[in-house]
């Protein structure tokens, strides 16, 4: 695969993963709950739960994989200190940034009476401890418990290569991250599912390149549909009482792992610069998809009966993603014309 089919394939994974966080969150149900009898109100959590709690769950190890693969690609030991500056400006900044941004929001947002209905918090008092709070632990944002992973993941990346250069210990460190998920036991900083998830995509960057990105063939075809069966085999398994987590690991790995194989990097269209918001999309997308939702929730809980309610509530589920992206990209378009350093900060320094 050539070098710009490559990012471009990239680009492609990083929109369908996107789409799916945003699915994710735009789980509105409870919020309509109040006007909905028992029955219609499992119907909506049953159509919005088979894309929020299904194959939602293997967005973010998506993104995890593609981050490792990324950084692994033509490692070296020379090449660390040039990586973990790069990912100082394309991670570490917008997320201490962004942060404060959101802590910030909250503090503006919870002093006007109005606004502090749609938020539903109390109101958030500017201190220095409530800054540290919002940088150190995500307090404001929760969706960037992904970046605060990714970070440990990226300071450990010298580990994480000293163990997977090899081959054989590669496979052997592996198998021993599987079965400390399969055991629960939790690092934590990170979470041992996060670190199975990077090492195992550092380990395909290293030494299964030409699988990764080699050129499509049928034999990809049917090793990505071997993968989804597998996915389901595992989705079946892990519905049920008592089962080890590690079958969510392993389907939440096959799912986006499967998707790349399918694609043909040499024949796909190129990416739309609305497609390729990346980490501003992610950092923006919850609060839309918060106001949006709660905003509707209020109007229409007193204006529409229980059947329009419930066709609101699922239609806007459907719709949301159209709605974030349109929006997120008009933000990004201000940002990147009128204040490109701004904007370079809040997107990592990545172009539309």
């Amino acid at each position: 695969m050539h070098e710009k089919s490559f990012r471009n394939q990239v680009s492609w994974m990083m929109f369908l993963l996107s789409v799916l966080v945003i699915w994710v969150h735009s789980y509105n149900a409870d919020l309509f709950a109040a006007g909905l009898s028992q029955p219609l109100l499992e119907q909506t959590e049953q159509i919005e739960n088979l894309v929020s709690v299904g194959i939602g769950q293997a967005a973010v190890p998506g993104f995890f994989m593609l981050s490792s693969y990324l950084f692994f690609r033509g490692f070296c030991w020379q090449r660390l200190g040039e990586k973990w500056k790069s990912r100082f400006y394309s991670i570490l900044l917008p997320y201490v940034v962004w942060n404060l941004l959101y802590y910030l929001g909250y503090v503006l947002a919870t002093g006007l009476p109005a606004v502090r209905t749609i938020v539903g918090r109390e109101p958030v008092l500017f201190t220095a401890a409530g800054v540290l709070e919002a940088v150190l632990h995500y307090s404001y944002a929760p969706v960037f418990w992904y970046l605060y992973q990714l970070i440990f993941l990226i300071l450990l990346s010298p580990i994480i290569y000293f163990f997977v250069k090899n081959k054989i210990t590669g496979i052997l460190f592996l198998s021993a991250l599987f079965l400390a998920v399969h055991l629960g036991l939790d690092t934590q900083k990170p979470n041992t599912d996060a670190l199975a998830y990077y090492a195992f995509a550092a380990y395909m960057a290293l030494h299964c390149k030409g699988i990764s990105e080699g050129a499509w063939s049928a034999r990809r075809v049917l090793a990505a549909a071997a993968g989804l069966t597998a996915a389901g085999i595992c989705s079946m398994r892990m519905g049920e009482p008592g089962v080890s987590v590690i079958w969510t690991v392993f389907y939440r790995l096959l799912i986006p792992v499967s998707v790349w194989a399918l694609f043909d990097g040499e024949r796909l269209p190129k990416t739309r610069p609305w497609m390729r918001q990346s980490l501003f999309l992610y950092a923006v997308h919850y609060v839309i998809v918060r106001t949006v939702n709660k905003g509707a929730a209020i109007f229409l809980l007193r204006v529409a009966g229980e059947q329009a309610l419930m066709l609101s509530a699922v239609g806007l589920y459907i719709l949301m993603p159209a709605v974030v992206l349109l929006v997120s990209y008009g933000m990004a378009l201000f940002l990147s014309r009128w204040l490109p350093g701004i904007w370079k900060i809040l997107s990592g320094g990545r172009n539309l």
